[in-house]
Formats: structure tokens, sequence, C-alpha cells
């Protein structure tokens, strides 16, 4: 129930969120992937460079936070988020061609196999082995990468890393202090799950409360609308959008075209305040989910390599002089 509902949630976002629910719900084998490869790609790809600009600016503010009590402006933050999206956006590409690379050998071999006689006895004794322990390297980068990528992340915005350098301290991390870097997550998602559930149970308090009020159809059916069971013809008619778009009443926009002309008004600023306090949620999640992440990233950094948790590189006098420097006029205003 809780993956049906921040699939829900994540659905709900314009453009990527049917890719984003549709890849999530096919990971945990709740239904089988619906979009086609190309698009989920494409998803992938605007989503990661959205995250690579944003999400830097955002994890160096939480950096900034816990290792100074400082923060930084918004033009700096985001000239920070310029100066790393290459990094942030390199980050999952070498893990994708890491664990590409060993399925490549996978395939090479098992073309050299396919050979009549020699390759399906002789070199297979050979190769075979070697397919095996790629394999395992395939599993363990795709994970380690999966698992690990807010740490890879981390390590760009703490340490001023290179990509690749960042991937190898995040997966030695991740092996070196495996139990540690198990809790710390389940405790930050434990975290997260709990912002939104409130989140949830509060869009359903302001909905069922106003309806225990509404004495007018309309009213009622505008705030929240149960889809209910229907009849065999009309559920051949009734598409799955339009029963969700009625179900969700003020939470989708879209049912603003079912509600009368009097009552556009009171149904567009009942979303939007609703809305409002929605982003406030998943806002505060996300802010979990960063401060959790720089959180651990020190304590695993301190354990493994022994290192100051005010130590942050560049300094943050000398980041502010780079900024000022080259940061353009348009970066803030």
């Amino acid at each position: 129930q809780m993956v049906e509902g921040i699939a829900g949630e994540i659905g709900r976002v314009a453009f990527l969120g049917e890719g984003f629910r549709s890849s999530m719900r096919a990971v945990w084998g709740l239904e089988p992937c619906a979009l086609p490869w190309w698009q989920l790609v494409a998803t992938a790809v605007v989503f990661f460079a959205i995250w690579s600009f944003f999400g830097a600016a955002l994890l160096r503010t939480a950096a900034l936070r816990l290792t100074r009590d400082d923060t930084l402006s918004l033009r700096d933050s985001l000239a920070f988020g310029g100066r790393n999206f290459a990094g942030f956006l390199l980050v999952p590409a070498l893990v994708v061609v890491f664990a590409g690379f060993f399925w490549l050998c996978n395939m090479a071999a098992g073309a050299v196999m396919s050979v009549w006689g020699v390759g399906s006895s002789l070199l297979a004794i050979v190769l075979f082995p070697l397919v095996l322990l790629s394999s395992l390297l395939v599993i363990l980068g795709a994970l380690g990468g999966l698992v690990g990528l807010p740490l890879m992340w981390a390590g760009i915005v703490f340490e001023q890393l290179g990509s690749l350098e960042a991937v190898s301290r995040a997966f030695s991390y991740i092996f070196a202090r495996k139990y540690h870097f198990f809790f710390g997550y389940l405790l930050i998602f434990v975290l997260m799950t709990v912002v939104l559930l409130v989140g949830s149970y509060f869009e359903g308090t302001v909905k069922d409360s106003v309806r225990a009020g509404a004495w007018r159809a309309d009213l009622d059916r505008m705030i929240s609308e149960p889809p209910g069971d229907v009849g065999h013809l009309e559920r051949e008619y009734q598409t799955a959008d339009s029963v969700r778009r009625r179900a969700d009443g003020i939470s989708d926009i879209r049912n603003l075209r079912d509600a009368r002309w009097y009552d556009w008004i009171g149904f567009f600023w009942m979303w939007l305040t609703l809305g409002l306090f929605q982003l406030g949620f998943k806002g505060y999640a996300l802010h979990v989910f960063l401060g959790g992440t720089a959180a651990l990233y020190l304590q695993l950094r301190r354990d493994v390599d022994g290192t100051d948790d005010r130590t942050i590189h560049p300094p943050l006098e000398e980041e502010r002089v780079f900024d000022a420097a080259t940061t353009p006029k348009w970066v803030g205003s």
C-alpha cells in the first residue's frame, strides 16, 4: 500500500510522472512496465538533468548547514549547481557504463560459445567461469550504483571530487560499512514515509471533513467522488483515467472542466491551496532525504577515512570569491 501511494503521488508530476510511476510499479513487481523503453530512457535523462542542477545546489546547502552551520544564498547555490552540473550528470552514466561493459562481455562470450564444436565445449570451460564473475560484477555495479547514487553525489558536494573518484569512494563506503549504510538509509526512508503518509492523511482529512458538511450535491462531487462500483456496460466506456480523476476531486486540476462555471473560482482556489500544502509536505520529505544523505556521508567518511566533519572543499570563503568572479549576472536574478 505504501508503494502504491508513493507511485500515485509520483504519477501526478507533469510530463515525467507517468514514466516514474510505471517504472516504480514495475520494479516492485506490481505490474509490467507499460511504457516503451525509449520513453523510460527519455524520462530518466530529463530527471537526472534536472536533478544534476538543483540537486547539487540543495545538497551543497545541506552540507554547509551540517559542517559550518552556515547557508548559501540562492545565487551562490545555483552557481554551485551550474558548476557541478556535468559531474552530477556523469555519475549515473558511469554506473550504467560499468554494468553495461560486463553485460557486453557476457554477450561476446555467448557468441563465442555458440561456435559449433570448439566453442560449445572447450571454450565454454574457460569462458563460463568468467561469465559468472562478470555477471556478479553487473549485479554489484547496478545494485551499488542504485543504492549509492546519493552518496556519490554527496562526494562531489563535500569533496569537489571528479565523478569517477566519487563513484569509487561511495562503493568503498557502502561495502566497508554496509550495516551502517543500510540502517542509516532505512531510518531516512522511514522518516520520509511518515512525512508523506501525514501529507496523504492531511489531504484525506480535508476532503472527508468538507464532504461531511456539504449539503449541495455538486459541491460534494467537486470535492471528491469515489468511483464506486460501476455496471458492466459503463465500465467498458469509462477509462481508468476518468475514474481516477473523479476520485481525486480537487487534487486533480483536470476535474475543473467538469465543474460548472459558478464553481470554477472556488474549485481553482481549493486546488491551489491544497496543492501548496501538499508541496510543503513533499518539500519537507525531500529535506529529510537530502539532510539525511549529507549526515550519513559525514559519518561514513569519518569512520572509513577519519576525516573531520567540519572539513568541506572548497572552503566557503574561496567558493564565494569564485562565485563573485565567475557567475553570470543573470544567475539568481
